[in-house]
């Protein structure tokens, strides 16, 4: 068992500096394993968040990083990953003491997350040195051309559940086409944001480019998005925070993007690779305990194979050890918090009376302290149960059966979430016809979270507004004009 952990006290970091809340006021950092407090956390108000913004546009407007050769910010970004790697195993100790997911096997170079959140850094420092705007030659008489630039201070709000990964998701393309940042960090996982604040200064970020005040949402991020001098919101988190959040810029016109949340559908059809569907379904659903916005939750299985795809599931989710998250062997850690353990042993109670709980539904024997749940699976439940239509985000799969196709794409479909989608079949037809048709902003085939960072991300419906990636992100953090003059004397 891990021994309890105290940190430092984390404080806010505004212009290149660790400083306290103006107030002087804090909250608790819990552990989730252990329910014990690992230190205090600077609890950011207005005042907190007006001098955050003041040294984000002081920054902007010194054009120090907005207006630096696109070669300098490649240069500093590409040290920043660099970094990243190196203190790979640092950052994710300090993610599981604040978030619970397992540290996973050791692995001969960089986490592989960490590995993926530096990927995020390097992948934006090239994109915005390569990417070109366009010109047009009107009759020979005009000539146009668009310029992108930097647009100003933006507001990051970033979610717990993978806390440097998703942050660096965000901040990349903010930071890279060279605007300056405020980011709010979940209040469940402030810990190891502080490496990246000590990251961008030593690779060479000007003070005041990247701040960070903590907070919780109400204070901190209320006085961040109705900021005058914040010019647009990147959020990822619930819905229900989105509209309160779209609500509240909308008089100022602010750009946001939002990336929220899912009840993402599985098609497990009779020709796929069950042994293959089995373990990647799984990992779909179990993997950070199920606090995945792409989780595939609701398991659609054709009628030929739910019987056999439901033993072998079962079969594979008592793989997943439950345990300490900090031993190697521990594949499921604790849910992040006491109030996520409520809401997710809730929904397993309401569970049992509109279906049937197959397998797990309980805290694990012998762990009376700690978030934990066992993977759960839950089936003989109506497509319109609420287990079926809403967002648990805990270790938990409602499993399905369906006839034809149609009626599994009117399934899926009966959803107010369009996040991501899953499909499992040797048919390219039949994968074809179903993508084509169902209501996601994001479609996997016979594969779980392959990326190419040039695509878009992001969902339909109350899944998302806008997209992120490539050049939708450029489209998002730049202001585009365009200059016209003519090439004929006048």
């Amino acid at each position: 068992m891990s021994t309890a952990t105290k940190l430092p006290p984390q404080q806010h970091f505004i212009n290149g500096k660790f400083t306290p809340a103006a107030s002087g006021a804090t909250f608790d950092a819990v552990n989730p394993y252990t329910e014990t407090v690992t230190t205090q956390v600077a609890r950011g108000d207005a005042a907190d968040v007006a001098n955050a913004v003041a040294a984000a546009k002081a920054a902007f407007d010194d054009g120090a990083w907005s207006r630096a050769p696109a070669s300098f910010r490649r240069k500093v970004l590409f040290k920043a990953a660099d970094l990243i790697e190196a203190r790979s195993a640092e950052i994710v100790r300090l993610q599981t003491l604040e978030m619970g997911g397992p540290v996973g096997p050791a692995h001969p170079g960089p986490h592989p997350v960490m590995s993926r959140s530096a990927w995020n850094l390097r992948f934006f420092a090239e994109e915005q040195e390569q990417a070109g705007d366009h010109a047009f030659n009107r009759d020979d008489s005009l000539l146009t051309y668009t310029m992108s630039d930097a647009a100003g201070v933006f507001g990051l709000i970033t979610p717990w559940n993978a806390p440097i990964m998703l942050s660096t998701w965000k901040m990349a393309p903010c930071l890279a086409y060279g605007n300056s940042a405020v980011h709010k960090p979940s209040e469940l996982s402030p810990l190891s944001i502080r490496i990246l604040c000590e990251i961008f200064a030593e690779a060479g970020m000007p003070d005041g480019v990247y701040n960070v005040v903590h907070g919780l949402g109400k204070e901190a991020g209320v006085a961040l998005v109705e900021h005058k001098d914040v010019i647009g919101v990147s959020f990822t988190g619930s819905p229900a925070t989105a509209r309160d959040i779209a609500a509240r810029v909308a008089p100022q016109l602010k750009r946001t993007s939002f990336e929220l949340g899912g009840k993402s559908a599985v098609f497990v059809f009779a020709d796929a690779d069950m042994p293959k569907c089995v373990a990647t379904v799984a990992a779909g659903i179990f993997s950070n305990s199920g606090q995945l916005c792409i989780a595939g939750s609701r398991i659609l299985a054709q009628r030929q194979v739910y019987d056999q795809f439901l033993e072998a599931f079962v079969a594979e989710s008592k793989k997943w050890v439950v345990g300490d998250p900090m031993e190697a062997s521990t594949r499921l850690g604790p849910v992040v918090s006491k109030a996520q353990y409520d809401k997710v042993m809730g929904y397993i109670e309401l569970a049992r009376t509109e279906g049937r709980v197959l397998s797990g539904g309980a805290r694990p024997p012998g762990m009376d302290t700690g978030y934990f749940v066992e993977p759960t699976i839950i089936v003989d439940a109506a497509p319109s149960a609420r287990v079926c239509q809403e967002e648990i985000f805990g270790p938990v799969a409602v499993v399905v059966p369906f006839d034809s196709v149609e009626e599994g794409l009117a399934i899926a479909n009966d959803s107010e979430y369009g996040l991501a989608g899953y499909i499992w079949t040797e048919s390219q037809t039949t994968a074809h016809y179903v993508a084509a048709r169902l209501q996601t902003g994001m479609i996997w085939v016979n594969c779980f979270f392959e990326r190419d960072l040039r695509q878009p991300f992001g969902g339909v419906k109350h899944s998302g507004l806008g997209r992120e990636g490539g050049g939708y992100s450029r489209e998002f953090f730049t202001e585009t004009r365009f200059v016209a003059f003519p090439t004929i004397p006048r």
